[in-house]
Parts: C-alpha cells; sequence; structure tokens
C-alpha cells in the first residue's frame, strides 16, 4: 500500500527543473506568469514549444497516516499532446529505493512493480471526463492550467532567488488534491526558452503534501514510441481493477 500511495501522488505533480535563475526587471502581473508558463505547452505555439522533455527526479513525500517522509528518485522522459496525438506520453522510472515503473502510451497506464511481480493496468481517462479527479490532469494538461485550477499569487509572490510562486486550487472538488503550489523560472517570464517550473508541491487530502524537483533537465529530444509501451514480463500478474488506478 505504501508503494501504491507513492506511486499515485507522484502523478499528480509534474516536470519542474533546476536551471539557473536570470534577472527580470520591472513589476510583473499575475496574468504574464500563467501565460508565461502555458505558452510554451500550447499546440498552437509555434517558436520553444516544449513538445518532449526527459531529466532525473527527485521527489520527498510526506503521508500523514503513517508520519513518515519517504523520499525516492529515478528517470522521467514525457512526450506531450499536439495537434497529432491528444493524450501526453510518459515515462517514470523509479531507481531507489525500489524499483517500480509508471508508463503510459496515451491509452493505457500501466504500474509495473517488479519485487512483487505485479502491474496494475488502467486505461487513460478520456479528456475531459475525469477533470482534477484525475491525478495525471495536472501532467497532461499544463497549457491549460487555467481552465481547471484558480490561480492566485503565492504568499510571498517570489521565493528568494526572485522567481515566481503560484497557488493553483481545482475548479471542481477533488478527492486527491486541494492545491498546487508551483515556483515559475523568472527566466521563461522574460521570455527565454527554459522549462518554465522550477519546483512544484502537490497538498493532497489529511495533509499529505509532496514536491518532486528534477535536474539534468533535456527538452525536445524526440523520444520514440517504444519508451511509452509496456509488456509484462514473464510470470507478472497482471491487475485490472473496475476502479482505475489513477482516480476515473
Amino acid at each position: 500500500m505504501k508503494k501504491i500511495i507513492l506511486l499515485s501522488s507522484i502523478c499528480v505533480v509534474w516536470l519542474a527543473s533546476l536551471i539557473s535563475p536570470c534577472a527580470y526587471a520591472g513589476p510583473v502581473s499575475l496574468d504574464t506568469v500563467v501565460k508565461a508558463l502555458q505558452r510554451p505547452f500550447q499546440a498552437e505555439t509555434k517558436h520553444n514549444r516544449i513538445r518532449d522533455f526527459q531529466a532525473s527526479f527527485s521527489q520527498e513525500a510526506y503521508l500523514s497516516s503513517l508520519d513518515q517522509v519517504q523520499t525516492a528518485s529515478g528517470r522521467v522522459t514525457v512526450r506531450f499532446a499536439d495537434r497529432k496525438t491528444s493524450a501526453a506520453r510518459f515515462r517514470w522510472e523509479y531507481l531507489q529505493p525500489d524499483p517500480q515503473l509508471i508508463v503510459s502510451d496515451g491509452r493505457t497506464v500501466w504500474v509495473y512493480m517488479p519485487d512483487n511481480r505485479q502491474v496494475i493496468e488502467s486505461p487513460m481517462p478520456a479528456d475531459g471526463q475525469a477533470g482534477t479527479d484525475n491525478p495525471l490532469a495536472f501532467l497532461t494538461d499544463l497549457g491549460n492550467l487555467s481552465r481547471q485550477f484558480i490561480i492566485t499569487w503565492g504568499d510571498p509572490r517570489q521565493s528568494p532567488e526572485g522567481h515566481y510562486r503560484l497557488v493553483l486550487r481545482p475548479r471542481k472538488p477533488s478527492a486527491y488534491l486541494e492545491q498546487l503550489l508551483l515556483e515559475v523560472d523568472q527566466a521563461v517570464v522574460a521570455g527565454k526558452p527554459v522549462y518554465p517550473l522550477r519546483a512544484a508541491t502537490l497538498f493532497g487530502a489529511a495533509d499529505n503534501r509532496t514536491i518532486v524537483r528534477f535536474s539534468e533537465p533535456r527538452l525536445n529530444q524526440g523520444p520514440g514510441e517504444a519508451q511509452f509501451r509496456f509488456v509484462p514480463p514473464a510470470g507478472t500478474e497482471v491487475l485490472r481493477p473496475e476502479q482505475g488506478a489513477f482516480g476515473q
């Protein structure tokens, strides 16, 4: 059960990178920061559009029921939806402390636990049906955050390094997500072609929270379809719960 909680929480949060800041002069409006955050993921963006992302990641998840902080690290690859593909593809590969894998081809999500010789196979919720009850909504619709969330300034509005802090609250009640705290790189607000998120914190029910940080980000490397497919190894038990593992 601890592993499933850890795996589910990681899926709600999405792609924060550690890019060096650059100076931005003058006051900045909330609308300017939100547009700078969303624009690289929108299909109509002609220049500096982020089509895919690869990085190492580290995660800290606080589970209030256990009063524990669980840490994990590994690699992530994502290919965002575009005009040709309606759903994002992703691959979260945990290396520490236990090998685990979350992978999706845009239609199916697999959660593979090799130590247990089990994989949970669930259909990806149809776009627009799951809303914020689907923990993957934040990952797969970064270009339309303002459609799913009410966005306000964080307190304080900027980090000590000068990056912008936003609070996102779901427009519809969610069993998985109370709010998100995002730190937006001031460089992207200044028009630089960098990954816009520096940090992302998920606040869930019962004081659960998860922080994900990314390092060594690489953009637009063109990962192939094979990275987003999963074939269970021989001897693996395949579980297909009626209620999908990701909040259908």
